[in-house]
């Protein structure tokens, strides 16, 4: 664990410097237990739902390989990231030569994209997942500072990082807004933070969404991902037999689109996730409906919620760009 760089670890409760000593990061107040050179700052979760959602996506990750091997990584899921993050490769020159948080890093599958270009690269997880990070990101050439914490109370001093980064986590904490909020402090005055966001979907999907999680989400791992087999197999299902339909008018009340669709991605977009991926095949595109339907935390907004909070938090807006499943937005703090 090195000590001789840009940004130092503080107690995240008292913002007191910290001492190695023993096997822990110390302060005055509190001990931080070191494993495997990563740092635990989460002492106790006390919000039963989000310490449901730790260990979901703790499972999620530890018991998965996704997002680990380098080449599947490279040709089966970067540009999708990429896509879903509204960036292009010329893109990633933001985080070139930056200091950079990334907040909720998971597994790292994502992160492998920013911390390579990163002047300092730092990852934090509230899960375990975060003991996968490390390995995911041997392949950046560059020593990652990784920490398992919470991004509510983060362990870092206020306007410290040149970039923020978080794909796909904000919604999967007690209060979105209060996630973005909480992030940004951590920001500079001027740097940048890169979210991405659930969006609200048609109304039928958002009420079987909620009825599919209500009914999975206090399974254990191995038995949710069981129970998402058929919806995986009906999705690959209907994938394999490529019918087409074509609605005539727009559907106003039920937010559906006149045009031609595939069936899978019709009943997908507008009834419930039921995901398909060819080229992942069963296991990840099962994994991928696992991770929508266990958390139990997983809100969806709209785009003037964004616009209001990027208000009250005087953000100047870059960019806010809609996908088929989110918004990913570009911010600056002012």
């Amino acid at each position: 664990m090195k000590f001789d760089r840009l940004i130092h670890w503080v107690d995240p409760f008292t913002n007191e410097s910290l001492v190695r000593k023993d096997g822990y990061l110390e302060s005055t107040t509190s001990k931080y237990k070191i494993i495997d050179e990563i740092p635990n700052f989460i002492p106790r979760i006390n919000d039963p739902i989000q310490e449901q959602v730790q260990k979901s996506f703790g499972d999620k990750w530890t018991k998965s390989d996704f997002g680990q091997d380098d080449n599947f990584f490279d040709s089966k899921i970067k540009y999708l990231y990429l896509e879903m993050m509204g960036l292009t490769e010329k893109d990633l020159s933001l985080f070139e030569n930056k200091t950079v948080l990334d907040v909720g890093i998971g597994s790292g599958s994502s992160a492998r994209m920013w911390a390579e270009n990163a002047k300092e690269f730092h990852g934090i997880d509230i899960s375990k997942a975060i003991y996968r990070a490390k390995n995911a990101l041997k392949s950046s050439g560059k020593e990652s500072i990784l920490s398992q914490a919470d991004l509510n109370t983060l362990p870092y001093s206020d306007n410290s990082f040149d970039v923020i980064v978080s794909n796909g986590v904000f919604h999967h904490t007690p209060d979105t807004k209060i996630a973005l909020k909480n992030s940004i402090k951590k920001l500079k005055i001027g740097g940048s933070c890169l979210f991405y966001i659930y969006k609200k979907k048609a109304p039928l999907r958002e009420f079987a969404d909620d009825y599919i999680r209500n009914k999975i989400s206090d399974l254990s791992h191995d038995v949710a991902m069981k129970s998402m087999e058929p919806i995986t197999n009906f999705a690959k299902s209907l994938h394999e037999q490529s019918i087409k339909i074509q609605v005539l008018n727009d559907v106003e009340i039920l937010g559906i689109k006149k045009g031609e669709y595939d069936l899978q991605r019709f009943i997908y977009q507008f009834f419930f996730k039921c995901f398909w991926n060819e080229s992942w095949g069963f296991e990840y595109s099962n994994l991928t409906n696992y991770d929508w339907y266990h958390p139990k935390f997983a809100w969806r907004h709209t785009e003037n919620e964004i616009h209001s909070w990027c208000q009250e938090f005087d953000l100047e807006i870059e960019y806010v760009r809609e996908t088929e499943s989110g918004y990913t937005c570009l911010v600056k703090k002012s």
